[in-house]
This record gives C-alpha cells, structure tokens and sequence, in this order.
C-alpha cells in the first residue's frame, strides 16, 4: 500500500491528447547543465553512458490528460546505454533514448510522471503566443512560446529560460501519422530518480494543512511535496497517432540577460534543427513501464 499524499494518485497506463512541435537535435557531446541537481546523480556513467542519436526538444500542449491538462517542455539528448541487471525481466534494451530535463505547468503530472516512469518532472511557467489549434481551424502564421522559472509572474521582468518561435508550413497540406512507423524507436529507459531531502516533510506538512494547494500553482516551495523518487529503473514505450501532422521553421530566442536564466533552468548553447514538426490533435499512449533493479 502507497504512503499517503496530498496530490491525486493516477498510475500507468496512461492516454493523453495534445499539439506538440518537436525541435530535432543531434549531438555530438552533452553540453553543461544537461540535469537538474537533483537528478545530477545520472550523469554517473554507472547510469548509462550517452551514445548520440537523434535527440530532440519536445513541445506538448496538453489539452487532455489523466490528470488534466497542461504544458511540458522535455529535453531527449539521444540515446544511453542501458545497465543490465544479473538478473531481472527480458527484453530490456541495451540503448534507448532518455528524458534528461522537463518542465510542466502542473504539480499532479510532476509527482505522477517521477512515480510510474522515473520522468523527472519539475515545475515551470509557460506562455503562448496563440492558442491550440482546434480541427478545422488554420494554424497561426507564427507561435512563440516562452518557459519561466516557477514562482515568475506575468510582467515580472525575469527572463525565460528558454524561448522559441515557430513558423508552421502551410503551402502543403497536412498529413495524418502513425507513431508506429517512426523512423527512431521510440521506447524509453530513465534511472531511479532521487527525491529531495525535505520531501517527507514537505509531505506530511501539507497533509496536516487545511489549505488545498491549487494544482497550478508553481511555485518552487510548492514543488518539492510532488518531487517523488523510486529505486527502480524503468523502460517503457509511447505510441499514438497524429491526426494533423507537418513540418515547421525553427528560431530559438535568447534573452538579453546574457543565458543566465537559460544556464541555470536549461543547457546553454542548444542549436536545433531549422526544420522541425508541428503536430495537430495527436492521441498518445504511455504504457506501464518495466520495472527491475540492478
């Protein structure tokens, strides 16, 4: 039986409905601040050594969800070598893609993501230019999206730690898409993910308070009751279908700070494709994750 927690409980598998736009990367090395501190144990080669590959930044505009919707930005350097156990379930991989650093707009998805797949959500603020586009509808001419650190509010004057603009193709037409025929397998493998010192306690008091934490409210002192951690690797696959899918031009922003925002909450120096994809009502599923131990 789970301990108790504040935040509702919603496990694997799960089905979610988005748009998302994928920024394609291919690197060479990994660049500086690739992990959060909390998760700065994976760049431990015991936890897998990177190999390259196609890796990307992936967009996801979630307008249905288990657990609601909301907004992620995820970062996928390619490929690591995965530690194989003595002993322990088949078919594990022996390389597969992993989720170095993401953000969401929601503490339910961040405590929910860390438990069933080892993800290591962390909480961020995130604007748009326009908003999703619905079946029927035109895409608009450019979207620029902006990610702040939590707590940031609207005309603060902080900086986004990383910002893009997005021009999606219109002199062709849309095409539906099947995720089982992606060029790049598309399973997944994240190691055990830490959980920070104070979580217990943050847990507890949040508990015995009478104040129900808004779901939304990202704040920092809010996220470490849903920054859960586990002791097992986990392997899983994601599939779906895109009913609208095309490609799109790429412009990665820099602030006028000098990257102080973008070193600190993201890797500095990233340099997309100028080509990416822009995907309209996508259904994706999660499965449950394999589980073992080394």
């Amino acid at each position: 039986m789970e301990n108790r927690h504040p935040v509702q409980r919603a496990e694997a598998p799960w089905t979610l409905h988005a748009e998302s736009y994928i920024l394609f990367l291919k690197l060479s090395e990994l660049p500086a601040g690739l992990y959060d501190p909390l998760e700065e144990s994976w760049s431990d080669e015991r936890n897998g050594s990177f190999t390259g590959g196609l890796g990307a930044i992936m967009i996801i505009r979630y307008t249905s969800t288990p657990v609601g919707p909301y907004d992620e930005i995820m970062l996928i350097p390619g490929n690591f070598t995965v530690p194989q156990p003595s002993e322990g379930p088949p078919k594990i991989p022996k390389k597969a893609l992993r989720i170095a650093r993401i953000y969401v707009s929601q503490r339910t998805t961040t405590y929910n993501g860390r438990l069933n797949w080892n993800i290591p959500k962390h909480l961020a603020r995130f604007e748009f230019s326009a908003p999703v586009t619905k079946k029927g509808e035109t895409p608009p001419e450019k979207l620029t999206m902006k990610v702040f650190a939590p707590g940031t509010q609207e005309g603060d004057g902080v900086a986004p730690f990383f910002a893009c603009t997005l021009q999606p193709w219109k002199w062709i037409p849309a095409i539906p898409f099947n995720m089982k025929y992606a060029p790049i397998a598309m399973q997944q493998v994240q190691p055990p993910i830490p959980e920070p010192a104070g979580f217990k306690n943050a847990v507890e008091t949040e508990l015995n308070s009478n104040v129900k934490i808004d779901p939304y409210d990202i704040s920092a002192k809010n996220e470490v009751a849903v920054a859960a951690g586990t002791d097992r690797w986990c392997a899983y696959d994601i599939g779906g279908k895109i009913e609208r899918m095309r490609g799109c031009w790429v412009e990665v922003l820099h602030s006028k700070t000098g990257g102080e925002e973008e070193g600190k909450y993201f890797p500095q120096g990233l340099q997309p494709w100028s080509v990416g994809g822009w995907m309209e009502e996508t259904e994706l599923s999660i499965d449950k994750p394999l589980e073992w131990k080394l």
